[in-house]
């Protein structure tokens, strides 16, 4: 079959030369494989679009660039990837695109006919990762700095679910700009607390200058982050400016799914990638060429229905084991409790590791499920009393 099969690549977040080329290998790779495999029987056209879209930008830009590429005959778009343009993304593509996009931001409110979603963490999972890998270290009580955008509202609102279900107590909520830097005011506040332990929730801006703030105040309290931790490869201070955090992080060195991409990528371009932005790509290709190998008739509509008949994909990201399905009322991909881990970069870390690096980074969790017993030691006790009130010691009430 001659011609080519169009999609969109739509990133609306600004991405640094060694980031836009690691993007564009990793899906010259994945779509070059599809059709060495003959999944797919013609070649993938890609048509970037790269544009700033919020926090740094405008949401009007992102939805602007996903009309030129229906325009340009896309049979599906590869994202947006920030929450607060996917919000207003999906209102106009289920209302005028019509175009099946397949996201990685970690909003629910994405979710839509035609909007779906292998999400680079989650704004209401990331919480009970963190709060469960709180849990499990023994701490009892959190402050959390959150971003004053749309993703720290609806993170901050599932962090309080969270801990209030793993028995996590939160005592303050501060609310900060992502673009400020003088950190210092907030850092003061937030220690007053005296909280067992810090959280941040956003998109990650912040939190090197929260840093820069906590060593300032000599605080340097036990710390966890939302996946605004996978943004440190690309922050311009480098990976070591996050040392300290432990953070949500999608990279799990035991997913031999993974590895085999990894090591196919690295004899093709001669170096080894070892991070989320890398293996999350590619998940998201794999998913857009199954999709398009479904596809009757190859539209928008038809990928549309192919993709929601891709199942038990094996994923790249997160642990192993992990796995992608879509359905037609299922538009978030992950079969999978790992599909988030808890990582913290090297302590020892002093040279910068970017994107086309091996990892920088530790594994510090996986969830780790917890009964209600483990939740609430207590609570065993309490209920065989209610069960039976003679065993607890009431003659009255066995008489």
């Amino acid at each position: 079959m001659s011609g080519t099969t169009k999609i969109g690549m739509l990133c609306d977040w600004p991405l640094a030369p060694e980031a836009e080329q690691l993007l564009h290998d990793v899906l010259d790779l994945t779509f070059d494989e599809a059709l060495q495999d003959g999944l797919i029987d013609r070649p993938i056209e890609v048509i970037y679009k790269l544009v700033h879209g919020l926090p740094t930008g405008d949401a009007h830009t992102v939805i602007q660039a996903g009309r030129e590429l229906v325009d340009a005959g896309v049979v599906a778009i590869d994202g947006p990837w920030i929450s607060d343009n996917a919000i207003p993304f999906r209102e106009w593509n289920d209302r005028e695109g019509h175009v099946p996009s397949v996201a990685m931001c970690g909003t629910d409110l994405w979710y839509g006919e035609w909007c779906f979603n292998i999400n680079n963490g989650s704004l209401a999972e990331d919480p009970y990762v963190m709060s469960n890998y709180l849990a499990v270290k023994g701490i009892k009580t959190v402050a959390v700095v959150y971003d004053k955008t749309a993703i720290g509202d609806e993170y901050r609102g599932f962090f309080r679910d969270a801990c209030e279900f793993d028995g996590v107590e939160v005592l303050l909520e501060h609310g900060v700009d992502p673009l400020e830097t003088e950190m210092g005011p907030a850092v003061e506040r937030l220690r007053s607390a005296g909280a067992d332990a810090l959280a941040y929730l956003g998109v990650g801006v912040a939190s090197v200058h929260i840093n820069r703030a906590l060593a300032a105040a000599q605080w340097d309290p036990f710390r966890v982050m939302c996946t605004a931790f996978m943004s440190a490869p690309v922050l311009p201070q480098g990976m070591a400016s996050l040392k300290g955090w432990v953070g949500c992080d999608q990279y799990d060195e035991t997913n031999t799914v993974a590895q085999d991409f990894l090591d196919r990528f690295e004899r093709r371009y001669d170096y080894r990638p070892e991070n989320w932005f890398a293996i999350i790509n590619y998940d998201i290709a794999q998913m857009i060429a199954h999709g398009i190998s479904k596809a009757r008739p190859l539209s928008p509509a038809g990928v549309k229905a192919g993709l929601e008949r891709v199942k038990m994909l094996p994923a790249a990201t997160g642990g192993a084991r992990g796995l992608l399905s879509f359905a037609p009322y299922v538009h978030r991909a992950w079969l999978s409790p790992d599909f988030l881990v808890m990582r913290e970069v090297r302590p020892d870390l002093d040279e910068k590791v970017g994107l086309r690096d091996r990892t920088g980074t530790v594994m510090r969790h996986r969830f780790q499920p917890r009964s209600r017993t483990d939740r609430r030691p207590a609570a065993t006790g309490d209920s065989a009393a209610n069960a039976n009130p003679a065993a607890a010691g009431n003659p009255a009430a066995a008489g």
